[in-house]
């Protein structure tokens, strides 16, 4: 089945909305270990998804983008924020 351009542009906006609600659960979310394993796995979710927008041509790749950018930036803060915890727990 061939896919039309304006089918695409509903994976490049839920792309975008996924990075978008990746951010948002950062500071939404209390800290601690528990925490930061929600902002992990809500990480890995919108990076799946923005792969899987990425892959597909349309106008509002540029959207695709962003939102996968955001998901990258919220797992680097979150597994940052993740190994400073446990750092200072098993350090003493």
């Amino acid at each position: 089945m061939a896919e039309t351009r304006g089918d695409n542009r509903a994976y490049h906006l839920a792309a975008l909305a996924a990075g978008v609600i990746a951010i948002v659960v950062t500071f939404a979310v209390h800290g601690g270990i528990p925490g930061y394993l929600i902002y992990i796995a809500v990480g890995v979710i919108a990076a799946i998804i923005g792969h899987m927008a990425i892959r597909r041509r349309g106008p509002l790749l540029w959207a695709a983008i962003v939102g996968l950018i955001l998901s990258y930036l919220e797992l680097i803060l979150a597994l940052g924020l993740l190994t400073v915890r446990l750092t200072r727990i098993f350090a003493g």
